[in-house]
């Protein structure tokens, strides 16, 4: 059996560094709701009694909430860790560049305003030099997060 394979316009690592840029912001915002969490989540200290039968089995609740908390703290600490990573290297870019990457791909993801923002700062003259300067970029980044060999 045959597959076709699609060519791809850029390599491999570039597709991973779009990847770990795009998913920047819902990192951001998973941070916070585990921060949220996290802050709400406490040890419970006051025992359950009812008249109502139970069952033979005993149940461990605060065993259940440490392993719930740990598993949160965990998926924090890998969260964060990826956030500092791209910030460090998004503040390792020149200033065109840098603000290509910021606008691009951690705030709005507006060509069109960045593109007009360097033609006037930055001299800029046609889409074909932002998306060179946008290249140019992730190629940097790459490096710099390990993507590219």
């Amino acid at each position: 059996m045959q597959q076709t394979e699609k060519k791809l316009r850029h390599p491999l690592y570039y597709y991973a560094v779009i990847a770990r840029l795009t998913r920047y912001k819902p990192n951001q915002d998973r941070i916070a709701y585990l921060l949220r969490e996290l802050s709400m989540m406490g040890v419970k200290t006051t025992q359950v009694c009812s008249d109502m039968p139970h069952g033979s089995g005993t149940s461990d609740s605060t065993g259940d909430l440490a392993s719930r908390i740990s598993d949160r703290k965990r998926e924090l600490v890998q969260l964060q860790n990826e956030v500092e990573l791209i910030d460090l290297a998004v503040g390792l870019l020149g200033e065109a560049k840098k603000l290509i990457i910021d606008v691009k791909y951690l705030q709005e993801n507006k060509d069109d305003y960045t593109q007009r923002v360097l033609q006037k700062n930055h001299g800029l003259r046609s889409r074909d030099s932002y998306y060179r300067l946008k290249d140019e970029a992730v190629g940097e980044l790459a490096k710099t997060m390990g993507e590219k060999c």
